[in-house]
């Protein structure tokens, strides 16, 4: 019997339309992550250099992180750079598996997969944008206190400066230093007198006397936001801020420590040493 050309057509169709179809969606946006709806989107997975070194501002240099656009942290113009790899990549996939550490009284800070970085889906490039929010800073020590990782007694943590950092995206260390250099320097302070941010005598793997101020308290809720933003307040227009960075640490006898750098790393002080 023969089939009518029509019918074929229609045979097609049906066929076609049965088949099923792949669809790919499209990545997520910086929009969907800070609003933390990323289940119908892609979290990127590849990321590389971007083209662009951007002045710090007041003729204090560049800041050496390459992005695409200056000045603006990790929106989606700098979607694909290294720099906001942390933002697009880890922060995306927390949200996205919904099975990374937080805690209800921090708000959407987030401790990330590695259980070595926290951060916030909220557009803060850095330290300087940070304001009173201690909420990461919270989260840092409930992940210490809580045994996510490394612990109250060996644990630290850090926030990198401006000329330091390496993300776009503002982020807190959280590290296992049970031997830390600055630690052993502290116990031999008598805390009482830490009562105030006070430049220290510190002079050790390369950092110079009083480029490390600390602030000492019997509390396991430190407000390093309040701390840094003090701090940051004294010091006016010229480049010092851009050098600024900060870190927590604890002492054997029941001491929390904050601290702000002046020189150099925070992450390499507080994590590294």
């Amino acid at each position: 019997m023969a089939v009518k050309q029509g019918n074929l057509i229609s045979l097609f169709i049906l066929l076609t339309l049965s088949l099923p179809w792949t669809t790919t969606a499209a990545e997520c946006t910086q929009s969907d992550i800070s609003k933390l709806s990323v289940s119908g989107c892609t979290c990127p997975s590849s990321f590389h250099a971007c083209s662009n070194t951007c002045p710090l501002g007041n003729g204090c240099g560049q800041n050496s992180n390459l992005v695409d656009k200056c000045d603006v942290g990790c929106t989606d113009d700098n979607k694909g750079c290294e720099t906001c790899n942390l933002y697009f990549g880890g922060l995306c996939r927390c949200l996205r598996d919904g099975d990374c550490f937080h805690d209800s009284s921090t708000g959407s800070w987030t401790l990330l997969h590695s259980k070595t970085l926290i951060t916030t889906p909220h557009l803060l490039p850095g330290i300087l944008d940070l304001g009173p929010d201690n909420n990461g800073w919270r989260l840092g020590q409930i992940t210490l206190l809580t045994g996510q990782f490394s612990s109250w007694d060996d644990g630290t943590l850090a926030m990198n400066s401006v000329t330091s950092r390496t993300e776009e995206q503002i982020h807190i260390h959280v590290c296992d230093r049970p031997t830390s250099v600055l630690r052993k320097y502290l116990e031999q302070k008598d805390a009482v007198h830490y009562s105030r941010l006070t430049p220290m005598d510190f002079d050790q793997l390369g950092f110079q006397k009083d480029s490390v101020h600390c602030q000492a308290a019997k509390t396991k809720d430190f407000d390093m936001a309040k701390l840094v933003s003090d701090y940051l307040n004294t010091l006016g227009a010229g480049c010092a801020k851009y050098h600024t960075g900060a870190g927590l640490i604890t002492d054997k006898y029941g001491n929390t420590w904050g601290c702000v750098t002046t020189q150099g790393s925070a992450e390499f002080l507080f994590c590294m040493n």
